[in-house]
C-alpha cells in the first residue's frame, strides 16, 4: 500500500510541476514562445523580460504554487509514518526540469523549489516555513544588492539546508527530517548545477542586472540552451 501511495505521489506531483507557466502565458499575453527569446528559460525571470515585468509575480506565484500545492496536499493525504511531502518535492521538481509537456525540457527550478522548500521546511508542529522565509530574506538582501536574479537564486538556495539545520537542531540529523535535510541539500545543489551558464557569465561580468533588457549573444544562448535541456 505504501508504494502505491508514493507512486500515485510522485506520477500525479509530476504532471502539476511540468505545466510550464511562463511559457502558457507567453502564448497568452503576446503570442510569443519565450524559449526563442532572452535566456530562453521558462521561468519568471525571462518571462518577465519577454512579456513585460508586471507579470513576473504572476508566474512566479504560479511556479511556486505548483510545487506548495502538492507538497501540502501530501502533508494531509499522508498515511501515519509516511512522508509524503518529500516524494511530492521529488515529483514536482522533477515536472519543472523535466516537463513532459515540452519535450522533457523545463526551467531551472528557483520558483518551484521555493514552493516546495515552504512545505519542506515547516518544523513540527507548526505551519511557519521559518527556515524558507529567512532564505527569502538571503534572496532579497543579494538581489538588492548585485540586481542578478541568478546570484540571489543560488546563494538562497545554498543557505536552505544550512538555516534548515540550525533552526530544527540536532533532531534534523535523525529520521524522518534527516532524509529532508538530504533532499534539501540535494536540491539546492542542483539549483547551482542549473544555473552554471548564469555563473560562468558572472565571473565574465556579463550576467544582465534586473531592469536591463539585452539580447544575449549566441555563445550565451548556447549556454542557455545546454543549461535548460
Amino acid at each position: 500500500m505504501s508504494t502505491l501511495w508514493i507512486i500515485g505521489t510522485i506520477v500525479a506531483s509530476y504532471l502539476v510541476g511540468s505545466i510550464p507557466f511562463g511559457l502558457i502565458f507567453g502564448f497568452l499575453i503576446k503570442g510569443v514562445d519565450i524559449r526563442q527569446h532572452g535566456s530562453r528559460n521558462i521561468g519568471a525571470t525571462n518571462a518577465a523580460r519577454v512579456i513585460g515585468f508586471k507579470w513576473f509575480p504572476v508566474v512566479l506565484l504560479l511556479d511556486a504554487l505548483k510545487g506548495a500545492g502538492p507538497c501540502l496536499a501530501a502533508v494531509f493525504l499522508s498515511p501515519t509514518g509516511l512522508d509524503l511531502a518529500l516524494f511530492a518535492a521529488m515529483g514536482a521538481l522533477l515536472g519543472h526540469f523535466y516537463s513532459c509537456y515540452i519535450g522533457f525540457k523545463g526551467g531551472k527550478g528557483v520558483a518551484t523549489g521555493l514552493g516546495v522548500v515552504m512545505i519542506l521546511t515547516l518544523p513540527p508542529d507548526s505551519w511557519v516555513p521559518v527556515p524558507a522565509l529567512l532564505a527569502l530574506g538571503v534572496f532579497a538582501v543579494v538581489l538588492a544588492v548585485t540586481r542578478m536574479v541568478s546570484v540571489s537564486s543560488v546563494l538562497a538556495a545554498l543557505s536552505i539546508p544550512a538555516l534548515y539545520y540550525a533552526w530544527i537542531g540536532q533532531p534534523a540529523l535523525q529520521e524522518p527530517l534527516m532524509w529532508r535535510l538530504l533532499f534539501l541539500t540535494f536540491v539546492s545543489l542542483f539549483v547551482v548545477v542549473k544555473h552554471r551558464a548564469n555563473l560562468k557569465r558572472v565571473m565574465r561580468g556579463e550576467e544582465p542586472r534586473l531592469g536591463r533588457n539585452r539580447q544575449l549573444p549566441a555563445t550565451e544562448d548556447t549556454e542557455n540552451r545546454q543549461a535548460t535541456g
